[in-house]
């Protein structure tokens, strides 16, 4: 239980790229780096506001839905990842998560329950029918929601490197107090300076390690547009409420209803195996679980053929 409140207060409380708007300065203007990362796909209006969504491909099976993680955007999985899992004769559309990239969102709270329903809205929108949802580390969580309020509109779940379970009751008493924010916003004071001072780069390959970033991946990947005014307090929300957030979902994940696949690195530096991989298996009545040997908490990257396979069993759910 200590433990895990220390990882609490401090893996994502003092990790991510993230602070209040106008606390720290951008590294770039943030009509610079739109126009040095402009947007790749289109938007769909949910709620009046817009839901930026990119697609690849085509097939009868069941589309593939990816949302990325905290601190970046659709880029994350449009680099290579969207046209490898199009090549297998798949629909996949990669969405942007409500503040990122060129996703927008409104006033209040925007926990993971609240940004699958947007999204969900978005993809109906969009004639999507009974997707496989796939999320990266806090876009896991949003998957996680999903499956859980829409059972009757998934196929199935990939949890990827996925945040999954809340840190024990002491972390609640640290959000409480306003200490997991302030831990957020001094890490992005620290990321923003390192930014100005050009070593962005070190920054993305700590979140890889201990692989490195593909070649190309970080000059592709638009750092300077989750350091816009609006993404870091975007950003600076999720990462500051993901635990509650998750408090709420875990007691409900014996009644999932739907097939969940679970990826992971057994290297993992943020969201440890046994609480996140084991923990969470041993709640859901229908997980399967994939540990990759060696691997950090970017297995999509690392292991791009374990989140395939993955898909393509619950294509076979169907």
């Amino acid at each position: 239980m200590r433990r895990r409140t220390f990882i609490a207060a401090g893996a994502f409380g003092v990790l991510g790229v993230a602070a209040c708007a106008g606390r720290v300065p951008s590294p770039l203007p943030d009509d610079v780096a739109e126009r040095a990362f402009p947007p790749l796909g289109r938007n769909v209006e949910v709620d009046g506001l817009p839901v930026h969504v990119l697609e690849r491909g085509e097939g009868s099976g069941p589309p593939v839905i990816l949302i990325h993680g905290a601190s970046v955007n659709l880029r994350d999985w449009s680099f290579s990842l969207m046209d490898r899992l199009a090549q297998g004769g798949r629909r996949v559309i990669a969405m942007d998560r409500p503040g990122f990239g060129y996703s927008k969102r409104g006033p209040g709270k925007w926990p993971p329950a609240r940004q699958a329903a947007h999204l969900r809205a978005a993809a109906l929108k969009m004639g999507v029918e009974r997707p496989i949802v796939v999320g990266h580390s806090w876009g896991g969580a949003v998957a996680l929601a999903w499956g859980l309020d829409f059972p009757q509109d998934v196929t199935g779940i990939v949890p990827v490197s996925g945040a999954t379970m809340p840190w024990g009751a002491g972390a609640t008493v640290f959000q409480t107090l306003g200490i997991g924010r302030l831990g957020v916003d001094y890490y992005q004071a620290r990321l923003s300076r390192e930014a100005e001072e050009g070593s962005i780069e070190a920054f993305v390959s700590r979140a890889f390690r201990p692989q490195s970033p593909p070649p190309g991946y970080i000059d592709y990947v638009g750092a300077p547009l989750s350091l816009r005014a609006d993404t870091l307090e975007a950003n600076g929300q999720d990462l500051a409420s993901l635990h509650l957030g998750l408090r709420d979902m875990a007691p409900r994940y014996p009644q999932m209803g739907v097939p969940v696949e679970v990826v992971h690195g057994e290297r993992d530096w943020l969201l440890g195996v046994d609480q996140h991989v084991r923990e969470f298996a041993s709640l859901v009545p229908d997980a399967t679980v994939a540990v990759a040997p060696g691997v950090g908490h970017m297995a999509h990257h690392a292991r791009p053929d374990l989140l395939e396979a993955a898909i393509a069993r619950l294509e076979t759910r169907t």
